[in-house]
């Protein structure tokens, strides 16, 4: 479609607003949990006309909720300024700032703080605001069916919705499917194909959200996620370690991690789930004392899977109270995560040649990846076993990458090998990395042999590392929470000389 005729459709779509100037955006505030980071507004709200940056996040409108607390008359009119200048500015643009789900956030945004944006408003200033959210209601109706389904994100479906009822123009087929790319974004255990712990707890946050607008609409399909709400929450109460913090995965942070916590606990009804006969995700083990959590997700082109890590077969350990083995984490201080915390030696992997595993591409899926990530679990009387295994540097390197990984139940142990498999007859000499990240504020000692290292954590507990090689200690960070804390890193480094080259080592509370 031309540039010209998508801006006669959109200057259609304004004078179409008379004919629905009697459409009501009152009462429209839907949200169960806050996830605005103020941090980043308050790094930008005060500038002078700040609605010119592009940053997403003065593009989906979140600033709206930073005014919306700071409260007066000057947040008020700082909000309702900002709104007209933007929309002035933007209206007619066809990509950013209305590509993506920013448009859907923004009517979101607009909607939830409606009646504080009018409270002090001039009659033509109310028809203005109206005005504005009647526009982003038809282009949302209009660009939503040319979305692919891997495209649409819960906050399209969310003001797809609201758009569609405030429109009055809602129908069974537009629920069902609905209902169709809710389920096409979760996986066979009930998590978020993201595999972002936080993305999951979003995307639960705003299912709940979904239920709530059908009762304030009096649809009678209200219920329609109750089963799917609880499957998904049901999982999520098995990510987290036993600090009470989610893993590091694929861009997830503990910023709102509290509220996510005490969301739970309002649930009496939670149950828990267990990783078995599934293909792919990421696995997990817990009991009393200890927690691992292993990515063994199958990387892909689709759009909810744009911010996958290069960290396949990466690990995370806690016990006791604390965390042990972390990934480095990521940030959301600038609205960005750096790609350099994607990288697979920001994870507790195995590394080749300093290559990462998938090639990341900032903004979109990975474009190149492991074509096949293999899963396997077994469970018996003293352990539980998981078996990983992809072929992400069989191109370049001709080597299938294997990790076992062995967690006794009797004990606080945890048991692993590292397998480097030549795919031809080729003994090439390469590097290899095996990276174990460890937790703040952690003491270690290496005993005479340098195969063991005694590591002490903040919580005064004990645990004693052991490889069958010689180890190494190198400098890290961990990112997390938007700060940025100097942590170490266990490596075992090595070159692999043979067609099959193992790695064992361990790791045991004393």
């Amino acid at each position: 479609m031309t540039l010209m005729i998508r801006k006669i459709i959109f200057i259609h779509i304004i004078s179409r607003f008379k004919s629905h100037k009697n459409l009501s955006f009152l009462d429209l505030n839907f949200r169960k949990i806050d996830f605005t980071n103020y941090k980043i507004i308050k790094s930008f709200i005060f500038k002078n006309n700040f609605y010119t940056l592009k940053n997403k996040n003065v593009h989906n409108f979140d600033f709206l909720n930073f005014s919306n607390k700071l409260g007066g008359k000057i947040g008020i009119n700082l909000s309702r300024e900002s709104i007209f200048r933007w929309f002035s500015k933007n209206k007619y643009k066809l990509n950013f700032p209305w590509s993506g789900d920013l448009a859907a956030k923004r009517l979101i945004n607009l909607l939830y703080n409606y009646e504080y944006i009018n409270s002090s408003s001039k009659t033509i200033d109310k028809k203005k605001l109206d005005m504005i959210i009647f526009y982003h209601i038809q282009r949302i109706l209009f660009d939503f069916n040319t979305k692919k389904i891997s495209e649409i994100t819960s906050s399209d479906i969310i003001a797809y919705l609201l758009s569609s009822l405030i429109v009055n123009k809602i129908n069974n087929r537009k629920i069902e499917y609905i209902k169709f790319i809710v389920e096409y974004q979760i996986d066979k255990i009930g998590m978020h194909k993201s595999y972002n712990i936080l993305e999951h707890s979003k995307f639960i946050n705003n299912l709940n959200e979904l239920k709530n607008i059908m009762l304030f609409f009096k649809l009678n399909e209200s219920n329609l996620f109750d089963e799917l709400v609880l499957k998904m929450t049901s999982i999520l109460n098995q990510y987290f370690h036993s600090d009470g913090s989610l893993p590091l995965f694929n861009g997830a942070n503990n910023i709102y991690t509290k509220v996510i916590y005490n969301s739970l606990n309002k649930d009496t009804y939670l149950i828990k789930r267990n990783f078995v006969n599934i293909e792919n995700g990421i696995a997990f083990y817990s009991d009393r004392n200890k927690k691992l959590f292993f990515d063994v997700v199958q990387p892909n082109k689709d759009i909810i899977s744009s911010n996958l890590s290069a960290g396949t077969l990466s690990i995370e350990w806690s016990g006791f109270g604390e965390k042990i083995f972390t990934n480095c984490g990521a940030s959301e201080s600038l609205g960005v995560n750096p790609e350099y915390l994607r990288y697979s030696a920001a994870h507790s992997t195995i590394i080749l040649q300093n290559t990462n595993i998938s090639e990341i591409k900032e903004g979109n899926p990975h474009i190149k990846f492991p074509q096949s990530v293999v899963f396997r679990n077994e469970s018996n009387y003293e352990s539980e076993i998981f078996e990983g295994s992809h072929n992400g540097y069989i191109k370049k390197f001709n080597k299938i990458i294997k990790r076992k990984l062995i967690v006794s139940k009797n004990k606080s142990r945890l048991e692993g090998e590292d397998t480097f498999i030549s795919y031809k007859n080729i003994s090439d000499r390469l590097i290899f990395h095996i990276r174990f990240h460890l937790a703040d504020e952690m003491a270690f000692n290496f005993t005479n042999n340098k195969k063991n290292i005694i590591l002490k954590t903040k919580l005064n507990n004990i645990w004693l590392f052991k490889s069958d090689t010689e180890l190494n200690i190198e400098d890290s960070i961990l990112v997390d929470n938007n700060f940025t804390k100097p942590i170490k890193q266990i490596v075992i480094k090595g070159i692999t000389i043979e067609n099959k080259t193992k790695r064992k080592w361990s790791l045991e509370k004393i």
